[in-house]
């Protein structure tokens, strides 16, 4: 368990064990339904059966509560997607990372939902706005890695345009679902097939297909026609 912020007075009575992780997961539940500024510290402790005085004990503030549920939502999120990777035969894993992304879209509204509030509090609170940007390059170093993954090979290092396309995923992944967070009517699922198309598509990837084998700088170099030498023979032309 993570200890106690630091300046943090401890309760009169001691805490139960599992009190953060408590707190985290009602910090989800609360502040993915009711929204950052209508959620109240009251409220995330009686949801986690806690006293109130605990929250401020482990996080100091509803900010920093914010942002240690959106921690924990990445972690899952990375770890999901690691384990995609992970288990997924190569071949597949293009198609496979799509269908698993189109799920999230669809059960997990909730996830964006936490997602939001916290890039609005990076947005205003100028003491939290690096932790916020840290996160977010968590997430799209794992997306670029799965990308490699999927260019070049299991366990491929990303490359910049991995991470462009990574960037692009993320961008457009993040729209979509705040879209339909907004408009009920909208359906993001078609759009999100038409993403991975595109994406797939523009690497000549489709669904149970290898991707083409990326060349090395030697088979490159070899590929090339060399020019001939400065003052070289030529063959004369027959007539």
């Amino acid at each position: 368990m993570a200890r106690p912020r630091s300046g943090s007075k401890t309760p009169a009575s001691s805490p139960e064990p599992d009190a953060r992780e408590r707190l985290i997961t009602a910090g989800y539940r609360v502040l993915s339904e009711r929204g950052y500024d209508a959620a109240t510290v009251k409220e995330v402790a009686r949801e986690a059966g806690v006293n109130q005085g605990l929250v401020h004990y482990y996080f100091g503030s509803k900010d920093a509560l914010l942002l240690a549920v959106a921690k924990e939502a990445r972690q899952q999120y990375l770890d999901e997607l690691k384990r995609l990777r992970q288990e997924t035969p190569h071949e597949q894993l293009a198609a496979a990372s799509f269908a698993w992304g189109e799920k999230l879209l669809k059960e997990t509204p909730e996830q964006f939902r936490v997602r939001y509030e916290l890039f609005a509090m990076g947005l205003h609170n100028k003491e939290l706005k690096p932790a916020v940007a840290e996160m977010l390059q968590c997430v799209g170093d794992e997306v670029a890695l799965t990308v490699a993954a999927v260019r070049h090979g299991e366990g491929a290092k990303p490359e910049p345009l991995d991470y462009h396309y990574a960037a692009i995923i993320k961008a457009c992944v993040d729209g979509l679902s705040l879209h339909h967070l907004l408009d009920e009517h909208f359906d993001p699922a078609p759009v999100y097939a038409l993403l991975s198309r595109i994406v797939l598509e523009s690497q000549g990837i489709t669904a149970g297909k290898k991707p083409p084998a990326r060349k090395t700088k030697g088979q490159a170099r070899r590929g090339k026609v060399p020019a001939p030498r400065r003052g070289a023979s030529r063959k004369p032309r027959s007539r």
